[in-house]
């Protein structure tokens, strides 16, 4: 699994803020787009 590995999170809200969308974020990094979803969900709640 590539999203378990040290600063995907980080590197996730990253291109989001950079304004890659979802779909693109998950191709790039190789990982689901319910993970990318869940994750920018998270990061969120967190603020």
């Amino acid at each position: 699994y590539e999203a378990r590995k040290p600063g995907i999170k980080e590197q996730i809200t990253e291109m989001a803020f950079n304004g890659a969308g979802v779909r693109d974020t998950a191709r790039t990094l190789k990982i689901g787009i319910n993970t990318v979803i869940r994750t920018l969900k998270n990061s969120r709640q967190s603020e």
